[in-house]
């Protein structure tokens, strides 16, 4: 077709674009109207759930509509990326994960019953998080070094705990015990702050978690943090050293997003990723994370689905090299 030369084709492609995005929000003129549901992928006290807890507070004073938040964190987050994806995409259910039900669970389990790439639209990433190594007090480790020589001194006598198989805090301690070379048993449960009541019971000897769930055990001398798996040291633990600095080139962490099922309208779930990036603005919130360890993010729409292809790619080669499979 003929395009007068009074607009450019890039022009007729803007307007074509904002008539797109028009029809989409005559879909949802008075979004929210009813309250929105948070299924997080994780249980209660972790993260992720902290994360959706205090931005679904802030998100529903704009809204003027409740936030409700739904923990399901069994079987590594998959009833609750079920759930969202098979959810009706109009903007009131929306999922909080990390990178472990989105870029590693896929790569470890073939049998899903959704597939990510598919079923999800990214909205935005919330925040992210180093893991700590911790340690009940009563093995008598005071530092790395104490942990990986027992451990390699009595190989088949130290287990450790993790949210679940397949997670990142999984991988991340699989990738450590190959890095420095000593034997553990994994002991998987249903989240974080499970496998953390047991460290703290003495049932279970280390485990690696996000700072978060952690913090206030370590301030109060009931764990032991061993090191910290990002690339500096942690204001919150400036006395806790990195795993790198003895085992060079190891690091790892967690990302949080927000997701809304296949087919929710763009401009909808922009205007989603939006209202959540504003509330990470929010200099008490940020504040807030930041003293949990937690560094909000608020990115958007279209670099948080640039990381999530390139970390699809990453953990599908550490995958392999590692030798994980849940099947």
């Amino acid at each position: 077709m003929y395009l007068p030369r009074l607009f450019s084709r890039t022009t007729w492609a803007l307007l074509a674009a904002v008539c797109v995005q028009g029809q989409a929000m005559a879909q949802q003129p008075d979004f929210p109207a009813r309250p929105v549901k948070l299924i997080v992928a994780n249980g209660a006290g972790s993260a992720p759930d902290l994360l959706a807890r205090q931005v679904g507070q802030l998100v529903s004073k704009d809204w003027k509509q409740p936030v409700v938040v739904d923990n399901r964190g069994a079987a590594g987050g998959v009833s609750a990326v079920d759930a969202v994806a098979k959810a009706q995409p109009d903007g009131y259910t929306l999922l909080v994960a990390g990178d472990s039900a989105i870029t590693i669970m896929p790569n470890v389990q073939r049998h899903l019953p959704y597939d990510i790439k598919q079923d999800l639209v990214p909205v935005t990433q919330l925040g992210q998080s180093d893991f700590v190594l911790v340690a009940n007090p009563n093995r008598g480790f005071q530092n790395l070094q104490d942990f990986v020589g027992y451990a390699k001194a009595h190989p088949g006598s130290i287990n450790y705990a993790s949210s679940g198989t397949g997670g990142a805090q999984h991988l991340a301690m699989e990738l450590f015990k190959q890095k420095a070379g000593f034997f553990a048993t994994h002991i998987p449960y249903r989240g974080g702050p499970q496998g953390l009541q047991d460290v703290l019971g003495g049932q279970v000897d280390v485990m690696l978690i996000a700072v978060a769930p952690a913090l206030a055990q370590i301030q109060a001398g009931k764990l032991t943090a061993l090191a910290v798996s990002g690339r500096k040291r942690l204001p919150l633990l400036p006395q806790v050293p990195t795993v790198a600095e003895s085992y060079k080139g190891f690091e790892a962490g967690a990302w949080f997003g927000l997701f809304a099922p296949k087919g929710t309208p763009a401009a909808l779930a922009q205007a989603i990723a939006r209202d959540a990036d504003r509330a990470l603005q929010n200099s008490e919130l940020r504040r807030s994370l930041l003293q949990q360890g937690i560094t909000p993010v608020g990115e958007g729409q279209q670099r948080f689905a640039r990381q999530i292809r390139s970390d699809d790619v990453r953990m599908a080669q550490l995958v392999q090299a590692i030798g994980l499979s849940v099947e």
